[in-house]
Order: structure tokens, then C-alpha cells, then sequence
């Protein structure tokens, strides 16, 4: 019959027990690094918050833009609103004019201020060359094309005057 070889068993008996502490050894280290993934969502997390707070800062100067936009508008539309009333009142004074010798009251230009150059009387159109009533034109917004005719009459239409 066949009898043990003892040093066969102690060899193998301590391949199994190294292999044991291997074993152990790296399953400790498994259960560390498990133990850090719970890291891992506050990382996570915490980058996303991050990500939150750049896209609300961004949000935050978007807004300040809109606000400066905003504001630039409001100012303009108050400017137009203010220039189309004087304008309004300037035409009122004008459609009474009753001949061509009475004094006209003179409108604002697109920069809010009053046309530098505005023909004093009814006349004083009649007389305009067609370089400056185009300059009248501009500097009221309207359109400059046609005959120097059909441009005069445009302009006196647009200041309120009656009579043609």
C-alpha cells in the first residue's frame, strides 16, 4: 500500500495557506476600494454642483445683459416717443399755416434735436435745392428717392403743411 509523502502534503498545505493569505489580503483590498466608491457619488455631486453654479453665473451675466439692453431700449423708445410728441405738436402748428409767408414751426431730427437749417417759411421750400431736402428727408427718417417735386411734397406733407 501506498503511504503519504508528508513532504508533499506540508508543500501543498502551504501553497493552500499562502494562497489563503493572498486571498485575504487581496480581499481586504477590495473592501477598501469598495469602501471609496461611496466617495465617488459626493464626487460626482459635487462636480455637477460645480457645473450648476458655473451655467448660474453665466445665466446671471446674460440676465445683466438683458437688463443694459433693456434699459438702452426703454431710453430709445422714451427718446422717439418724446420727439414724435414735439414733432406731433410741430405739425399741429404747421397744417395752420394759411400762405406760403408764415413762420414754420421747425421738427427734430432722428438725434433728438432740432433740424439745424429748417426752412423759416412755406417760401423757403420752394426754394430748397435737391442736396438739402434730401438732408431734410435724412434727417427726419423718410425716404429720399424721386423727383425733387415728389420730394418736397413728401416733406411738406410730413411737417403738416395744408397747402401744397
Amino acid at each position: 500500500m501506498a503511504q503519504p509523502d508528508f513532504n508533499v502534503l506540508r508543500a501543498s498545505m502551504t501553497n493552500t495557506a499562502n494562497g489563503l493569505r493572498t486571498a485575504a489580503t487581496e480581499m481586504d483590498t477590495a473592501t477598501t476600494e469598495m469602501d471609496k466608491i461611496q466617495n465617488m457619488a459626493a464626487v460626482n455631486i459635487a462636480e455637477q454642483l460645480n457645473q450648476i453654479l458655473v451655467q448660474i453665473a453665466q445665466m446671471d451675466q446674460n440676465m445683466a445683459q438683458i437688463r443694459q439692453d433693456m434699459a438702452r431700449m426703454e431710453q430709445n423708445i422714451l427718446q422717439q416717443l418724446s420727439r414724435s410728441e414735439m414733432n406731433h405738436l410741430a405739425r399741429l402748428f404747421n397744417s395752420r399755416v394759411a400762405d406760403e409767408s408764415h413762420r414754420l414751426e421747425p421738427l427734430y431730427g432722428t438725434d433728438n434735436e432740432l433740424i439745424e437749417g429748417f426752412p423759416h417759411t412755406s417760401a423757403d421750400i420752394n426754394a430748397l435745392d435737391a442736396a438739402r431736402i434730401e438732408s431734410l428727408l435724412q434727417e427726419l427718417g423718410l425716404p429720399v428717392n424721386g423727383r425733387l417735386d415728389a420730394k418736397k411734397k413728401r416733406f411738406r406733407r410730413h411737417i403738416g403743411l395744408m397747402i401744397l
